[in-house]
Parts: structure tokens; C-alpha cells; sequence
């Protein structure tokens, strides 16, 4: 069996053929030489292995495993539905699954890890597909993961990936939180030919900070939105999260109370609220929205990827609120995956429903994606271009 740029032995191929030559009694270096070639025929991006119709196979190799799982976005975290099966005779797991062609994919390897222990303590010792370049860095816990883009997936914006110089940070700063009664970090960025002398800038507030850091690598997408004309220069706040989980009424409190003050003092941020979006992904873009919601004195707008659907009467209330005052209601970019459970779509589109009965301008969209960074990452440039783009439409919309 041999590949070339021009034919790809399947895997179907290389499973046939190990098995015949098992048999026949073939040596363990024969079956690892058939594997090797395959491997090789795939040249810098050997695996996973992906068919013209959407039939995914991973491969993972270990002599010494015992069980080996894939998990992640849209494959889910149960190890006993993506458990992978040794190739007979040989050191090689593998799984082979149909995904959607256009689907953005992260996922990690399970080993020897079992359903009977909590989910926390064997997923930050995933491991990452040895077999595929393209990784992100997760967060909570802290962890690599390996990236599955199908042939029709979205890329990421022209550019991004080529990169060679890390933006300049303002700084990493420590502060202390009267409502978290604790410190947090935040990480504050400013555009390109920063000058506070010049003008005032609008400021984008974060509250999963790391996550938006490491993951989407969110200063580095800025610069060059910003060198492309793409969006206008904006200063961004990310946020360290609290340490355990915290009421909605003192989460409130740390970014109202805490953050915008210490960063208004040393910035030269706009005070308009349009000018001020708070934004977050999953549980942080329902806390990101309600702030929006309660506090219009001080932000204009929300940024929502895949949000844990607050309740809608208490959606509908604030919203009735600012019309009784006659407060704008916020300009809000929401989005979701629509490979995620199917309940999490039909609750964000009926939240959007519910922001634009009560006079919201709200942009929605749905991704080839489940519920991780490896999509959020690729639609953020729009919600950024929504709320800060430099063309006609995103001032009209």
C-alpha cells in the first residue's frame, strides 16, 4: 500500500489490509511500518482522517492504554459514546464518526480516564491529538485541545494566522475588588497609536478575560481589524472572573462599582454608553446582558456568544423598564452554535425574539459549531464589526 499527494489510502483501506496481514501472522514492525505509511501520506495534516462524505476517523497510537475516548464540543463528554477500538495487532486507537461538512470541531484524547470520576478531574489531563498541528488553549481548567475544521468550515479572518508580532498590552494589572472582597486580574489593551491626548475611546469590557485572551487570541484579531479599517481603535478590558461563583447582584456590583471606575481614571475611555459594550461566552454572555440591561447609564450594548438563556420574564421586565424611562434599549450581537443541543438554540432565538419586542437592534447568527472557542473565535469578528465596524451598515444597524 503506498500514498501520494494524489491518492490517500482510506482508512477503511489500512484496516482491511492490517487485518489481512495479521492473519498471516505478520511481525508487530510490519503492522507499524503499514500504519507509519499511512500516516505519512497525509503530509502536514496527517489525521484526523476525513472522507468526501463527512466520515471522520481519529486516530491515537499508545502501547500502553488501556481505553481512549475523544471528547469536546459537539462530540460531547461522554466517554462511552466517542470510546475508540485498538486496530487489531497494532498500538493504534481509532474512531470513525459522520460530521457536518461545514462543522468547526475542538476536541481532546481521554485516556484511561473512566466515567465513574468526576468530569473536572480527568479533563484537564486531556490530551491533544499528537497527529494535528491545529490546537487552541481552553480555559477553566486551563488546557490545550486540538481543532477540527471540516472542508466547508469558516475560516478565521484573512491574516490572522500569519501574525509574527504579539500586541502591547497597557499592562496586566492587579485590583481589588470591594465586592469580590478579593483581588482579580485584568488585562487591559489598547490600539495601535493609542494617543489619550487626541481623543476618547470606546471601550469593550470582557468578563471571561482569559478565556477571550488564550483562546481567541482576541488582541491580536483587534490589530488587525483595526489595520484593515475593519472597526474603529477600541480599548479592551478583560476581565479575570470571580473566584467561585457569585450572585448576580454582586457580579453586577464588581464590574459597575470596581472596574469601570478604576479604568475610566486611567484611561482615556469614552463616557458614552454607546460607546461601552460588555460582552462574555456562555454563562458570561447571560451576566454580560443582563448588566447591559440594568445599567444603560453606563453600557450601551452586549455581546452574547451562546448564552446561558436568562429567564425571559426577567429579560422582558428590564426591558419595559428603560422603555417606562425612555432609555434606549442596548444594541445586542448574539449568536450560537447550531450544533449544540438543539434546547440551547430554540432558547437563544426566543431571548433574541424577546430583545426585539422590547425595541432592541439586535444581530443574530448561528455557527457550524458546538459550544466552545473553536467557533466563538471564528464569529467574533462579526460581533466586533457590529459594534464597532468603521462601514456604513455596522453605524446603521
Amino acid at each position: 500500500m503506498s500514498g501520494s499527494a494524489l491518492f490517500r489510502p482510506t482508512f477503511t483501506d489500512l484496516r482491511a489490509e492490517v487485518e489481512r496481514r495479521v492473519s498471516n501472522d505478520a511481525s508487530p514492525e510490519t503492522i507499524t511500518a503499514l500504519i507509519d505509511e499511512l500516516l505519512a501520506a497525509g503530509g502536514d495534516m496527517p489525521a484526523p482522517l476525513i472522507e468526501y462524505d463527512g466520515a471522520v476517523t481519529w486516530l491515537f497510537r499508545s502501547s500502553t492504554a488501556q481505553s481512549v475516548s475523544v471528547v469536546g464540543d459537539v462530540l460531547g463528554y461522554r466517554l462511552d459514546r466517542t470510546q475508540m477500538t485498538r486496530l487489531q495487532g497494532s498500538d493504534l486507537f481509532y474512531l470513525t464518526m459522520h460530521l457536518p461538512l461545514d462543522a468547526h470541531i475542538a476536541y481532546a484524547f481521554a485516556v484511561d480516564a473512566s466515567e465513574t470520576t468526576a468530569r473536572a478531574r480527568w479533563l484537564d489531563r486531556c490530551v491533544p491529538d499528537p497527529l494535528n498541528p491545529q490546537r487552541i488553549v481552553m480555559t477553566n481548567p486551563l488546557r490545550m485541545m486540538s481543532v477540527l475544521e471540516m472542508p466547508g468550515a469558516a475560516s478565521l479572518i484573512a491574516g490572522f494566522d500569519t501574525l509574527a508580532e504579539t500586541p502591547m498590552f497597557a499592562g496586566i494589572h492587579g485590583l481589588w475588588s470591594a465586592a469580590l472582597g478579593c483581588w482579580r486580574r485584568l488585562w487591559v489593551y489598547l490600539p495601535p497609536e493609542y494617543d489619550p491626548a487626541a481623543r476618547r475611546y470606546p471601550t469593550l469590557y470582557l468578563l471571561d478575560g482569559e478565556a477571550y485572551l488564550l483562546s481567541a487570541e482576541l488582541p491580536l484579531m483587534l490589530d488587525l481589524m483595526i489595520d484593515q479599517n475593519e472597526m474603529s481603535p477600541v480599548i479592551a478590558v478583560l476581565i479575570e472572573p470571580p473566584p467561585v461563583r457569585v450572585s448576580s447582584v454582586v457580579g453586577l456590583r464588581f464590574v459597575v462599582d470596581d472596574v469601570a471606575p478604576w479604568i475610566d481614571a486611567r484611561y482615556a475611555t469614552s463616557h458614552d454608553p454607546l460607546d461601552r459594550i460588555i460582552g462574555g461566552a456562555d454563562e458570561y454572555a447571560t451576566r454580560a446582558l443582563m448588566i447591559a440591561l440594568q445599567r444603560s447609564d453606563l453600557f450601551g450594548g452586549a455581546l452574547a456568544q451562546s448564552p446561558q438563556t436568562p429567564p425571559i420574564r426577567r429579560v422582558a421586565a428590564l426591558l419595559d423598564r428603560r422603555d417606562v424611562r425612555r432609555e434606549d434599549a442596548p444594541r445586542c450581537y448574539v449568536d450560537v452554535g447550531r450544533y449544540d443541543d438543539p434546547a440551547a438554540v430554540e432558547s437563544t432565538q426566543a431571548l433574541c425574539s424577546v430583545l426585539v419586542s422590547g425595541g432592541a437592534v439586535v444581530s443574530y447568527q448561528e455557527f457550524a459549531g458546538g459550544r466552545s472557542f473553536a467557533g466563538w473565535r471564528v464569529t467574533l469578528p462579526d460581533a466586533l464589526r457590529f459594534h464597532f465596524g468603521t462601514s456604513s451598515l455596522a453605524s446603521l444597524a
